[in-house]
């Protein structure tokens, strides 16, 4: 069969016959066009899990920046599990660092967007530009100590 056939045909086919000759070290069975794009496809994932992470954190920071008396067990849950992704992805993936200031600007987008929807304030309530640091947003004590337990 075609291997890029079966790339477009049987995805998981073609992953698995890949798989295969990688570890039976059959170079000339290896579809090196399409392993390309789906390490590239991998690598972006990761960024893209980066992103919707920090845009779910940085959402929550700004309602409860914003809407303080709004602030509940949920939020405060959600800003804490949210850290706490982040950590662990990039413990997982070191070298997503390097696009810290890129993943910070793609989730404060969306997290804007996300606090609109959820309080119904003004887009004019938010800053146009994130005004937290990436390592302030993402440590237990800032805005919101998630260090200690919830005291609503």
């Amino acid at each position: 069969m075609n291997k890029p056939c079966l790339h477009n045909e049987d995805f998981y086919g073609w992953t698995q016959q890949q798989a295969k000759a990688l570890e039976q070290r059959l170079v000339m069975e290896l579809d090196w066009e399409h392993l390309q794009e789906e390490i590239q496809a991998l690598g972006r994932q990761e960024y893209r899990e980066l992103v919707s992470s920090l845009s779910v954190l940085l959402g929550h920071l700004l309602k409860w920046e914003y809407q303080p008396e709004q602030r509940s067990r949920s939020w405060f849950l959600t800003i804490r599990e949210q850290r706490r992704a982040i950590h662990r992805h990039l413990r997982q993936n070191p070298s997503l660092k390097s696009r810290i200031e890129e993943a910070l600007l793609d989730g404060f987008e969306a997290g804007v967007d996300l606090a609109l929807r959820k309080t119904n304030l003004p887009l004019r309530t938010f800053p146009e530009y994130c005004p937290y640091l990436f390592d302030d947003a993402i440590a237990d004590n800032f805005l919101c100590d998630t260090r200690q337990d919830w005291e609503g």
